[in-house]
């Protein structure tokens, strides 16, 4: 009986991830800007304001969730009205050595961007390959923003390797025309109050 427990138990820890259903961003059209406008998510800060995030554009493609866990755009509305805009990357990936990601552009290579090294961890060591993370933020002016918003993303991520992602401009014309729901704004102190 035993036995039967712990097959029946193994067997249930084995099956469980194959009837999980996948992640909604790997099932929406990504060329519609209606469906990644139903993944926009928001959040009202005391100090930075209005926060659209973006759906996590590393389920778009098997290829992309095979090296990276998540891409996503930020906006920030802060209290000032002053716009601010943050492409965050994480890659995870096994591989024999760090890919140490230094350099990022756009369009081909015609614009040199800044690419901001948020955290590198190191989580599991095998034989022959390590399971790395390195998590990247990647500011964007308001007119990159804009751009890409008409013509989509084309950026190229190097160090010890390189990637490039391409995201479409309705991906940023969904988060350029989002606005949450007035019920988030409810929830904001009364005037008397202060924030």
């Amino acid at each position: 009986m035993k036995l039967l427990s712990k097959f029946l138990a193994t067997l249930a820890l084995v099956s469980l991830p194959a009837f999980a259903e996948p992640p909604k961003e790997s099932t929406i059209n990504w060329q519609s800007q209606d469906e990644i406008a139903t993944l926009i998510e928001f959040k009202l800060d005391d100090v930075n304001g209005e926060i659209t995030y973006g759906p996590n554009f590393a389920f778009s493609d098997q290829i992309l969730a095979n090296n990276f866990s998540e891409i996503y755009l930020v906006r920030a509305i802060d209290h000032e009205g002053e716009d601010q805009y943050v492409l965050y990357i994480t890659a995870q990936y096994n591989d024999k050595q760090w890919r140490s990601f230094k350099n990022a552009n756009i369009k081909d290579g015609a614009q040199q961007a800044k690419l901001v090294s948020l955290s590198k961890n190191e989580n599991v060591c095998a034989a022959i390959s390590c399971r790395y993370e390195e998590r990247m933020a990647l500011p964007l002016s308001f007119i990159t923003f804009f751009d890409s918003a008409n013509m989509g993303m084309n950026l190229t991520i190097d160090g010890n390797s390189s990637y490039n992602i391409v995201l479409p401009s309705s991906y940023f014309k969904a988060i350029l025309d989002a606005s949450p729901e007035e019920a988030l704004y409810d929830k904001l102190p009364g005037k008397s109050q202060g924030i």
